[in-house]
């Protein structure tokens, strides 16, 4: 039992150190904001801004999920 939880406390420390030595997944934390969401007004779905299908309907710009 005493082996199991030595071995599970280097495995962690090993996993912290090649965190910081490295650091996390840039791509990550570039998806997180890399386009504002928008919510579709007919299906309620929300999608991200560039992505969506953008339409001026009297003269105020909706966002679209698909064309249908």
């Amino acid at each position: 039992m005493a082996r199991l939880i030595i071995i599970l406390a280097l495995v962690a420390g090993f996993i912290m150190l090649y965190k910081s030595l490295f650091g996390a997944n840039p791509r990550l934390e570039d998806s997180a904001d890399a386009s504002e969401m928008v919510q579709d007004p007919n299906c309620g779905v929300y999608v991200p801004k560039n992505q969506a299908i953008a339409r001026s309907v009297q003269g105020k710009e909706h966002f679209f999920c698909s064309e249908k």
